[in-house]
């Protein structure tokens, strides 16, 4: 019997192939489906993976419904951003959570559906307990199962928001007494945490040279090139801990020079707690450090000079030390009081005021208040209706009609009266308000009370008089005891070795032929050699013809004498012959003044001529000591400390100032140099 499989193939072909070709489908359909059931759980378990990155989440993530805007599903951080439970929060829909209007709602999904973008924002949403929060969204559509659903990533930014406002509300008050701050002479800068500036016066603007727009933004420290007393790290650590941090900085101005500034910081927080800002006041202090450089130097040279010299002297000294550390005491005193305020107007170390056109006070910080000697503004407007009290009462007047001509008026001095009737002295700083009329709206100003610095410089002047005059008492002290050695010499030692020089020329006579004739003749050399060694002594000490010819032919002498002594320096001598008298101790002062300011042209001039010039000129003495020297600048503020110069000229400047006359130096440099003396006559 035949296959019947092999028969009927045989019969047909085609139908044989099909079969073939379905054995093979049925294989591929096999292999596709296990694949299929691969790729499926590993799809499973990337949306696993997906859960729970999206449940782990440090941001708030939910899924909603863009059809119905009912919430699908959210992630455990917007729960607890909400307050809701899972159940709870899926009960709900996005017109119960969102705080917008229902159809701007629908305008905004419809926006996502529409262009299938990312779409951000800032909205409020609501809490279940009924509080509001600030969100910041990012919105995209993705696949959900089988659906096209939206997936919001949500962040809480309430807290931002609010130092935000904070900021802003505390700038804006900032700004609302910017106008008072910018009359103030003091530099006054605020900046955040990050050193950069957010307000800059107008005294920083005068102070350092860089407008308010050009420094907006800096970093303040590297704009003025700060260098601080000790690590920025450190001061700032004391200014977190203490609130407020002072102390002396040197900062850079924008023509390159440098300044000295007291700096009083003071940091600022907000409600929270959290510091926004830093406020910094600098007062520059360049020139009193200089005073106190240039008194100090001063001080110090005068105890060389006169120490050991008078128990009195020593005693003024000792005074004006401790006036010195009394005043010191009385600046640390008032600089600590004044760091104590809370904020830049109300608790302001200087006064401040507003008064109207005509007078009228309206506004008055509690510091000006107090100088005043009243308690609080009602009663300083109630006992002053206008701003009064000026001692003499022109220079208001005076202050009116300068501000009304310029505007402004800086470091304006003057007396007030006080509630109870004592003065005060005050420097004024104050400006004119105007209407778009033209007319003076108002005017503002501070005010500071110098009483304390006013006495202070008047008794220092004092105590300078009294060091003039002890001074110069005790160079006419001196000469006086030059005088009486040199007479000691001259009268006594001068005349013993006169005598013993003659008695020896008389014993050589007798003994010409003794073996001590040789030895005679050197003991006579010797004695001419003492007599000439006392003359010149004598001279040198107080020159005898001063007192037995006058000033005129001892100065003749000086130059003579100075011209031997200094072979190099061709020293002349010119008088006009005219009668000057004068007093022994003018008389004594100028010729030792000339005789220092010779040997100043020796040390130092490298001059080749010098020439003294004397001549009466009305009812003065005017005395030329010039030079065709190196020179020096004699513009220079220090001239008169100048090591080089030595401390003669400031002594010769002060004594001379003490007997009524006074000194002028001219000289330029490779150009020589010429003092002018002139003193009174004595009639």
């Amino acid at each position: 019997m035949k296959d019947p499989t092999t028969s009927q193939g045989s019969q047909n072909p085609s139908l044989l192939a099909e079969l073939s070709a379905l054995r093979r489908r049925v294989s591929e359909l096999e292999a596709a489906g296990g694949e299929s059931r691969r790729m499926e759980k590993a799809l499973r378990e990337s949306e696993a993976r997906h859960r729970s990155l999206v449940k782990q989440s440090s941001d708030g993530i939910y899924i909603f419904d863009p059809f119905t805007a009912q919430i699908l599903e959210a992630n455990d951080q917007f729960l607890k951003m909400l307050g809701y439970t899972e159940d709870e929060i899926t009960k709900l829909t996005l017109y119960d959570i969102i705080l917008m209007d229902r159809d701007a709602i629908r305008l905004n999904i419809d926006k996502v559906l529409r262009e299938g973008q990312i779409v951000l924002g800032s909205r409020q949403y609501r809490r279940k307990d009924g509080t509001r929060i600030e969100i910041e969204i990012s919105s995209t559509l993705i696949s959900y199962g089988e659906a096209q659903v939206a997936m919001v990533n949500v962040r809480n930014v309430t807290d931002r928001k609010r130092s935000e406002e904070e900021l802003q509300r505390q700038a804006t008050t900032l700004h609302e007494q910017a106008e008072l701050l910018d009359i103030a002479e003091d530099a006054i800068i605020v900046r955040d945490m990050k050193d950069r500036v957010v307000f800059w016066n107008r005294g920083a603007e005068e102070r350092y040279g860089w407008t308010r727009q050009e420094a907006l933004g800096k970093a303040s420290h590297t704009l003025l090139k700060t260098q601080f007393p000790k690590p920025l790290e450190e001061i700032k650590a004391l200014l977190l801990q203490n609130e407020r941090w002072d102390g002396d900085l040197v900062h850079v101005r924008r023509d390159g020079s440098t300044i000295i500034v007291e700096s009083r910081w003071g940091l600022r927080r907000d409600k929270a707690g959290n510091p926004i800002a830093i406020m910094e006041i600098n007062n520059d202090i360049t020139k009193r450090k200089q005073v106190e450089e240039a008194l100090q130097k001063a001080k110090d040279e005068l105890e060389l000079r006169v120490a050991g010299r008078t128990e009195e002297l020593q005693g003024a000294n000792e005074r004006l030390t401790m006036e010195l550390n009394r005043r010191k005491r009385i600046e640390d005193m008032l600089r600590k009081g004044a760091e104590q305020y809370k904020n830049l107007f109300e608790n302001s170390p200087i006064g401040i005021y507003r008064v109207s056109a005509d007078g009228r006070i309206i506004m008055a910080n509690p510091t000006l208040i107090r100088m005043l000697g009243y308690e609080s503004l009602d009663a300083l407007a109630a006992a002053r209706s206008k701003l009064a009290g000026y001692q003499p009462s022109y220079l208001r007047k005076k202050l009116k009609k300068l501000l009304a001509k310029n505007g402004r008026v800086r470091g304006f001095e003057a007396q007030w009266k006080r509630n109870d009737g004592s003065v005060i002295s005050v420097r004024e700083n104050a400006k004119a308000i105007w209407n778009i009329d033209g007319t003076i709206q108002c005017y503002e100003g501070t005010v500071e009370d110098i009483s304390e610095r006013k006495e202070a410089e008047e008794k220092i002047q004092s105590y300078q008089k009294q060091l003039r005059s002890l001074a110069s008492e005790l160079s006419l002290t001196e000469e006086r005891e030059r005088r009486r050695i040199a007479t000691l010499l001259h009268d006594h030692i001068g005349q013993i070795l006169a005598v013993s020089k003659i008695k020896l020329g008389a014993l050589l006579d007798t003994a010409k032929t003794s073996v001590f004739a040789k030895d005679l003749n050197e003991i006579s050399g010797h004695v001419e050699q003492a007599i000439k060694y006392t003359r010149s002594l004598t001279f040198e000490l107080s020159p005898p013809i001063l007192y037995d010819l006058g000033l005129e032919p001892a100065l003749e002498w000086l130059a003579e004498q100075f011209q031997a002594q200094h072979g190099g320096i061709r020293c002349t001598f010119e008088s006009d012959q005219f009668h000057k008298p004068l007093s022994e101790e003018i008389s004594v002062f100028l010729f030792t003044a000339v005789r220092e300011l010779l040997v100043n042209v020796a040390k130092h001039s490298a001059a080749g001529d010098a020439k003294v010039t004397i001549r009466r000129v009305d009812n003065t003495i005017s005395i030329h000591v010039a030079d065709n020297g190196t020179g020096f600048n004699a513009s220079r503020k220090d001239l008169y400390l100048d090591e080089n110069k030595g401390f003669g000229l400031f002594s010769i400047r002060e004594r001379l100032r003490h007997l009524g006359g006074q000194m002028e130096v001219r000289s330029q440099r490779g150009r020589g140099t010429r003092v002018l003396l002139t003193a009174p006559l004595a009639f």
